[in-house]
Order: C-alpha cells, then structure tokens, then sequence
C-alpha cells in the first residue's frame, strides 16, 4: 500500500543509504588501496544514473531538454578527472533533493 502512495519510496530509501554508507567507505579509507575510491565511484554512479536515465528518455521520447542532461554530462567529466568524493557527494545531495521533490524553477 505505501508504495503505491509514495512510489516505491524503499528502493530509493536503499540507494541513499548505500550511497552513505559507500561514500563514508570511501572518505575515511575503511578499505585498503584503490578500493576506497572504487566504493566513492560506485556511490556516484548509483546518484548518477537515476538523473542521466530520466533525461536521456525525456530527450529521446518526449523530445523535450531537461537541465538534467548536462548536469549529467558533467558530473561524468568530474568522474572522469578523478574528483570522486566531489561528485559522489553531488550525487547523494540530488537524491535526497528528488526525495524532498526540490523544484528550483521560477515557474509556478
């Protein structure tokens, strides 16, 4: 029933919480080598692909671009150059923003 209401809110709930624990993984180096900064990768993919999936369809079906598409695309060069904890943490700040339903648009 509460899924129905709020839109499976415990798939979303699980990833913001995988996305803590891996972020704080990775930050305090809880793993040895390379592997810490594997997990802060893996945590900005999980915020990453929910934001990329939702405006690629939005461009593809609907025909109609979303502001979504480009912080995408950049938060994917950031991962590319190496600022894992950076965009990690972007990431978890725009899940719990969709949790919140954070509309920044001037329009009522």
């Amino acid at each position: 029933m509460v899924h129905k209401i709020f839109g499976d809110p415990l798939r979303d709930w699980f990833g913001a919480i995988l996305m803590v624990l891996l972020i704080g993984a990775g930050y305090f180096k809880w793993l040895p080598g390379y592997l810490s900064d594997g997990m802060l990768v893996c945590a900005a993919v999980i915020g990453i692909f929910p934001l990329l999936k939702n405006a690629l369809f939005d461009v593809l079906y609907k025909r109609r671009f979303r502001f979504e598409l480009p912080a995408g695309i950049l938060l994917l060069a950031g991962l590319l150059m190496g600022r894992f904890l950076e965009v990690s943490l972007i990431a978890l700040l725009l899940i719990i923003g969709s949790f919140m339903r954070l509309n920044f648009s001037w329009k009522e």
